[in-house]
């Protein structure tokens, strides 16, 4: 019993390996030529303005910048999971290989065994560096909204604007009231970088070490439609 739960998890492991291998990113753009800015409509004044802040992270300088950043952690992460992800292949492959007289001895069951434990370890160690890379792409989403921030405030006030809406939560509106453009060329002129560093995950009751401090008052945050950013390193299937 015991050996069927080890081969079913190195199966079902090596297909999350596989998966995190072929895990979509977004191809990391130059700082130095970030990508054509959107085309802007004659902009009209209006107390609502709409923007895409999707295109702001893949067509502005900084956002360029934070995605790069991001994929390279992201690729670091996949990386420290390696080792351990071919020991267990290894186990894998040599009790598949063990005969049948000698899967009944208490050393082979021991070596299984092992490698169960072996999985577990590594799916604890999957599941603690996925947290450290949503933990870092929040920061760096906190640090470019910071960035982003009087950019926006200031294009609103060009604009005549009270109030500014992402594309996503609104269902129609005239193409002059869309700021996105104009938001690009200002954020590019204001920064072309986004400091991004790798988290580490806090202690019981302690604050994460890297984290932006908490606003005094809470202000809205652009939140990203999901995909826009690397994705955490996948976890291996646990064994059913």
């Amino acid at each position: 019993m015991i050996r069927t739960i080890l081969l079913a998890s190195a199966a079902l492991f090596v297909s999350s390996t596989a998966a995190l291998a072929q895990t979509p990113v977004p191809a990391p753009a130059a700082p130095a030529a970030p990508a054509a800015a959107p085309v802007s409509a004659p902009p009209v004044l209006s107390p609502v303005v709409v923007y895409d802040f999707n295109q702001l992270i893949s067509q502005s300088a900084a956002g360029a910048d934070m995605r790069t950043k991001l994929t390279a952690i992201s690729e670091t992460l996949r990386r420290e999971l390696e080792p351990d992800q071919r020991q267990l292949q290894s186990e894998a492959a040599a009790i598949r290989g063990t005969s049948v007289a000698d899967s009944q001895t208490p050393a082979h069951q021991q070596r299984v065994e092992a490698a169960n434990r072996l999985y577990q370890q590594l799916e604890a160690k999957s599941e603690r560096l996925g947290a450290v890379m949503e933990l870092t792409q929040r920061n760096a989403l906190v640090a470019f909204n910071t960035a982003l921030a009087p950019v926006l405030r200031a294009t609103m006030i060009s604009r005549n604007g009270l109030v500014a809406l992402q594309t996503g939560t609104v269902d129609a509106f005239v193409p002059g009231v869309d700021i996105t453009a104009d938001l690009v060329n200002r954020l590019n002129a204001a920064t072309r970088t986004i400091a991004v560093t790798r988290a580490t995950l806090p202690t019981q009751g302690a604050a994460p070490a890297g984290a932006a401090p908490a606003a005094a008052t809470p202000t809205p945050t652009p939140v990203p439609v999901p995909g826009a950013l690397p994705r955490a390193p996948a976890r291996p299937t646990p064994p059913r």
